[in-house]
């Protein structure tokens, strides 16, 4: 498969023992700094090489810092224990001497045991019967230019859901392409706009605080292909004091679950100009 951008994005080179380098590349922002999505994915590719394929990556929370701007960064791995089936690591991220981001990550395994769901992937209509959202430049955020959205709860960035809910989401992939492994799915998680668009008046500044991506299957799935879509479901029950929380499940096309997330999220105003007017 040839490079995309997001596996340029969100590629990395060892330099040194359990450190590696990397550089995002501009045209990746969100309202201030680099797109969450991205900084996830790099945050759970290194990870991922410090545990090696045997145990991939079950487990990340990421802190986010400060913004991150197109430059280059490094990460920094500990290799917190080594268990008889779960490797805990800490990651540090950081740009010109500065922390960006820090992570606590865990890997494991596939192991046969008992099966439950409670999960089952909504009845929406097929990608292929949805229309694909029309970026617009200097009114999204640029990261949405590598995305192919195709809206089921909530038809746009701040229109209201087609629930009474702060529930958005709907059929998404990377543009050119990117597989369902975990990087590929730690973006997607943090792909679609926040969930407190579909209740607000209007876009608001959205800045994540925390993230949290539970990675549920074999990745990348068996029957996946690189432009395959992913369903994504995104709900917020509670914003208040500036703050909201936001769940999400990412759905193969099969109907597999492949990811849950979970993050805490600020509600700011945009700054003047809106995302014209961004720091970026």
């Amino acid at each position: 498969m040839s490079p995309t951008p997001f596996s340029i994005a969100s590629s990395l080179e060892p330099k040194g023992q359990d450190c590696f380098v990397g550089t995002i590349p501009t045209g990746w922002s969100v309202v201030v700094g680099t797109h969450g999505g991205l900084i996830a994915a790099l945050m759970t590719r290194a990870a991922g090489l410090v545990t090696g394929p045997e145990r991939p990556i079950r487990s990340i929370t990421i802190h986010f810092a400060r913004p991150a701007k197109p430059g280059e960064i490094t990460i920094e791995a500990t290799r917190e224990r080594e268990g008889s089936r779960i490797s805990a690591l800490s990651l540090r991220m950081k740009q010109g001497g500065e922390t960006v981001a820090l992570a606590l990550a865990a890997g494991g395994a596939l192991r046969e045991s008992m099966s439950f769901t409670d999960l089952p992937m909504p009845d929406v209509p097929a990608p292929e019967a949805i229309p694909q959202l029309e970026y617009l430049p200097g009114v999204m955020p640029q990261f949405m230019a590598h995305a192919d959205f195709r809206p089921v709860w909530s038809g746009s960035p701040g229109s209201p859901s087609s629930t009474p809910d702060a529930i958005v989401g709907g059929w998404m992939r990377a543009l050119e392409g990117a597989p369902l492994d975990a990087p590929g799915c730690a973006f997607l998680a943090d792909m679609w706009w926040p969930a407190v668009f579909a209740v607000s008046d209007g876009p608001v500044g959205a800045p994540t605080i925390d993230l949290t991506i539970h990675f549920r299957s074999e990745l990348p799935p068996a029957d996946s292909q690189p432009d395959q879509f992913t369903l994504g479901r995104f709900r917020s029950r509670l914003i208040d004091s500036g703050h909201f929380e936001e769940d999400g499940v990412l759905w193969s096309s099969s109907g597999k679950v492949l990811a849950q997330s979970r993050q805490l999220a600020l509600v700011l105003p945009l700054p003047p100009g809106g995302i014209a007017g961004a720091k970026i």
